[in-house]
């Protein structure tokens, strides 16, 4: 969501009590004409505050999820893309991975069994040495 703001979010709008209101997951894609799944991945970037209740209960405020009701609607008036904000790559084409890419990865990877290896070889050769 280009140009949202959690500032903007954490100021509700309505009345004290009606901002205090907790809604569910069905109630906030109602209200933000959204799909559930689509919602949780708002949520899981840190784009929509949500509360977690009980570990496994999402829950939203409905002041903030208002604010960004009537931001949504402004950034598709402004035809601005919501949910796909770079576009995916072309099926059949392969994206450049150098050498040096696989040699960094590699390393990052299985960066503690090579410094096992390591460790590992030092003390063989010092207890070698001291015989």
């Amino acid at each position: 969501m280009n140009g949202l703001h959690r500032s903007e979010l954490s100021s509700p709008r309505n009345d004290r009590k009606e901002s205090e209101r907790l809604i569910s997951l069905e109630e906030a894609a109602a209200l933000l004409e959204l799909d559930e799944e689509d919602i949780k991945a708002f949520v899981a970037e840190g784009k929509i505050p949500a509360y977690n209740i009980g570990g496994k209960f999402l829950r939203f405020r409905k002041g903030q999820l208002e604010a960004l009701r009537s931001r949504l609607r402004m950034l598709k008036h402004q035809s601005v893309p919501i949910y796909h904000l770079t576009p995916p790559p072309e099926p059949g084409v392969r994206q450049k991975y150098s050498l040096f890419d696989r040699i960094r990865d590699f390393v990052y990877f299985n960066d503690f069994y090579i410094l096992a290896f390591i460790l590992i070889a030092l003390l063989i050769a010092v207890i070698i040495t001291k015989r």
